[in-house]
């Protein structure tokens, strides 16, 4: 899909916040960039490390927690029915996490990467998405973050079902209290605090306060509450960056609230915004593979890492035009039709 298609989209469907699809790709950018210039070393001892690293890039993953609190409290409002949300985020998750899983496999192998690979009864349990909770690895390293969004899904889907969306900041401030007591209880079961999400609750909070802000329920004075104790939260370790990361977290959604970010949506962040599911799919292990390839090659580290960039992008663009946005399609339609013809029970 060409720059200019994402920008005719958006102009067919002004309803979209660009500006949150550009946030994705900036969230995706600077993960990759922190795999590829502080952490490949860690994994792979033979590859040189980049002078200037991106060391705080990790944190794009708590952008994404509050990208996915804002959409999926938009999406649950919006929803019909049980089957309509599960087919919705099954389409949207699955066929591209199967390719990455099967692509990442063969590409480490034929890299020389032998040692990031892993056995195939492992990757037989990755195709559930479920790893985490069989404390097993992943196919490629990224993918830990998603056992926690399907926690979050899980959580919302049952909020929504007890019909406890229009009070969610009664919930959302029960939730983060349950943040706490597992601070103050550590040996509870982890188990459990990834079924309900409990180390991220506050950043899935900051999206969920700034999407009712954004549709009139509530003004940001009115989530101080929320937001203020999601703050406590993530200082209690004492981690400063941690802090500043949260703060400036709130500080983006409270500018994409007032329409202040609209000047993100521009052709280059809408095309990353556009790749970054899959981007993130198929960056890390495999990034970490080819950038050691081509060093062996006598590349050198800036070198090897362009290539290693230009070569996740241009796998993420072929998984998005090849499987992602057709198996989407597809999966819908097929839904839509079949739920005319069998309509699906309504919740409650």
């Amino acid at each position: 899909m060409s720059l200019t298609s994402l920008l005719v989209i958006k102009a067919q469907n002004p309803g979209r916040l660009g500006e949150l699809d550009a946030l994705r790709g900036i969230a995706a950018s600077i993960v990759l960039l922190f795999h590829y210039t502080t952490h490949s070393e860690a994994v792979l001892p033979d590859v040189h490390p980049i002078a200037y690293g991106v060391s705080w890039g990790g944190y794009g993953v708590h952008l994404f927690f509050a990208i996915s609190g804002f959409v999926i409290l938009m999406t649950l409002e919006r929803t019909r029915h049980t089957m309509d949300f599960i087919v919705s985020r099954f389409a949207r998750l699955f066929p591209a996490y199967w390719t990455a899983i099967i692509f990442t496999t063969i590409a480490v192998g034929l890299l020389g990467a032998g040692e990031l690979a892993q056995p195939l009864s492992v990757v037989l349990v990755n195709l559930s998405m479920l790893q985490s909770w069989f404390y097993l690895p992943s196919v490629d390293g990224a993918y830990w973050s998603l056992a926690i969004e399907l926690s979050f899904y899980f959580c919302m889907w049952g909020l929504w079902r007890l019909d406890l969306l229009k009070r969610i900041e009664t919930v959302m401030l029960g939730w983060l209290a349950l943040d706490l007591l597992w601070w103050l209880v550590p040996a509870l079961p982890s188990r459990l605090a990834l079924l309900l999400a409990v180390p991220y609750v506050p950043y899935f909070a900051i999206g969920m306060a700034a999407y009712r802000v954004r549709i009139g329920a509530r003004r940001w004075r009115q989530q101080v509450p929320v937001v203020g104790l999601g703050l406590i939260i993530v200082a209690l370790p004492g981690k400063a960056e941690v802090v500043a990361v949260y703060v400036m977290i709130c500080a983006i959604f409270t500018a994409l609230t007032a329409g202040r970010l609209r000047w993100l949506a521009n052709p280059l962040l809408l095309w990353l915004g556009a790749l970054s599911y899959p981007l993130y799919l198929i960056h890390q292990n495999f990034g970490y593979a080819l950038i050691a390839a081509l060093e062996r090659q006598g590349f050198p580290p800036v070198a090897a890492l362009a290539g290693a960039i230009a070569a996740a992008l241009a796998v993420a663009q072929l998984v998005r035009e090849l499987i992602e946005q057709p198996a989407l399609k597809a999966i819908r339609n097929w839904w839509k039709a079949r739920s005319i013809t069998v309509p699906s029970p309504a919740v409650g």
